[in-house]
């Protein structure tokens, strides 16, 4: 679009910057607290369907699963 130079903003100054937007605060804070919550969870649920101490597993013994065969 052609416009009269009378017509131009005032290219004469800097513009400023209105900083980050507090919307963007609340994101990355839900986001953190999100991958804290995976990590939490991963955590908590590390042992389940295991067996601990190892004595007390099942070990079965490798050389004669195939006798029936």
């Amino acid at each position: 679009m052609i416009v009269r130079d009378d017509e131009y903003l005032d290219f004469s100054k800097v513009p400023e910057s209105r900083g980050i937007p507090p919307m963007l605060y609340r994101i990355v804070a839900i986001g953190i607290l999100g991958i804290f919550a995976v990590g939490a969870s991963c955590v908590f649920t590390a042992g389940y369907g295991h067996v601990w101490p190892a004595t007390q597993s099942q070990r079965p013994n490798l050389g004669t699963l195939h006798e029936g065969q």
